[in-house]
This record gives structure tokens, C-alpha cells and sequence, in this order.
């Protein structure tokens, strides 16, 4: 079912699993599953593509009488905030962190109350790796001082075994892992706030 609905809407498993869940509808998957499957995936598509919708602002630009022109954009992440996947921080330029699970979100608390960290970010969708399995979107920037100021990319996963990791995922990662290297950036899979 929720590979039928990530194929039909591109949202992670974890965002599926949750509005499924906070739907309170998820019994009626027994009446009619296709039907079911069929009327989600038709419902999320339409309310992605009204807050993408909803996201467009036009701005102008600059200038007078006929050089004057407006210009469309989508909203910046930070201009749009779903407080349902935000959490409220200090340390970040953001006042609030978005996340993708609460693996992140207890991740993204931990950080903002430790002293040695002095910026983090989730890094936006945007941010992407070129790599030869597809595109990586790391997960957070950090800047930690100690004796010394570091900066570091962190992915943060369930567990540090490659293993357990879906095959592209976990290729993903590592191929993310060497492109830090070649820029002498410190990378590393995060299980929690302490491993940084």
C-alpha cells in the first residue's frame, strides 16, 4: 500500500505513514483496499498541488513604467511553516526546524541544549549532491565549537548499519560521505545528537 501511494504522490514513507494514521480513516482500508489507495493518492495530489499553488508570490521588479516587471516565485521553505513538522529552536538561522521524523526532531532538540553547538540548519530540499545512483539531500549543517570551530554535515538514520539501510539510500549516503571528504568537511550518520 504505501509503496502504491509513494510511487503515486513522491512523499517519504514516514509522511504516508503519518497522515494515514492522523486521517483516523485507515479502517476503511479493509472495505475496498484499491479503492481506498485509489481516493488517497487522488486526495494528497490535490492538496499538494494547492499548496504549491498556494505557495506562488509575485514580486516586482525594480524599475519604472514599462520596465517595471513582476516577477513568480514559490515561497522560500522559511516563509511557509507546517507547524505539525517544526520544531521551535534557538540555535539555528530559523526559528523553527523543520523535520522529517522524530528521529530529527529529538535530533534537532538535542542540539539546540547542547553549548558546544553553535548554528545548526535541516538543510532545504534544494540542497542536493550529484552523485551517480541520483541526487543527496544530507540531512543538517552544524557548526560546533570546542578548542576549535568545526563545521559538519550529519545525516541522521535509525542506525549506523548500512545494512538495514535501503540499498539506493544507503549508496546515497555514502557517495555523500565522499564528497565531503573531497571538500575536507566532516560527514557522518548521526543516530543521535550525542555522535556529534
Amino acid at each position: 500500500m504505501l509503496a502504491y501511494l509513494q510511487n503515486e504522490t513522491e512523499l517519504t514513507h514516514s509522511t504516508l505513514v503519518r497522515i494515514l494514521k492522523e486521517s483516523g480513516r485507515l479502517a476503511e482500508f479493509f472495505n475496498n483496499p484499491q479503492r481506498f489507495m485509489d481516493a488517497v493518492a487522488r486526495i494528497i495530489k490535490y492538496e499538494l498541488h494547492r499548496l504549491l499553488v498556494d505557495g506562488i508570490k509575485y514580486e516586482k521588479i525594480p524599475g519604472e513604467g514599462a520596465a517595471a516587471e513582476w516577477e513568480m516565485l514559490l515561497f522560500k521553505n522559511e516563509e511557509l511553516i507546517n507547524y505539525l513538522t517544526a520544531q521551535q529552536v534557538n540555535k539555528s538561522i530559523y526559528e523553527y526546524v523543520v523535520y522529517d521524523s522524530d528521529l530529527e526532531r529529538e535530533f534537532a532538540l538535542k542540539l539546540d541544549q547542547r553549548e558546544d553547538i553553535k548554528l545548526f540548519v535541516k538543510l532545504p530540499g534544494w540542497f542536493q549532491i550529484d552523485t551517480p545512483v541520483g541526487k543527496y539531500n544530507p540531512d543538517w549543517a552544524i557548526v560546533k565549537h570546542n578548542d576549535q570551530t568545526l563545521y559538519l554535515v550529519k545525516e541522521t538514520k535509525g542506525t549506523r548499519d548500512f545494512l538495514k539501510l535501503r540499498t539506493s539510500e544507503a549508496d546515497k549516503v555514502r557517495c555523500g560521505q565522499r564528497h565531503f571528504e573531497a571538500i575536507n568537511v566532516s560527514f557522518a550518520v548521526a543516530v543521535n545528537a550525542n555522535d556529534v
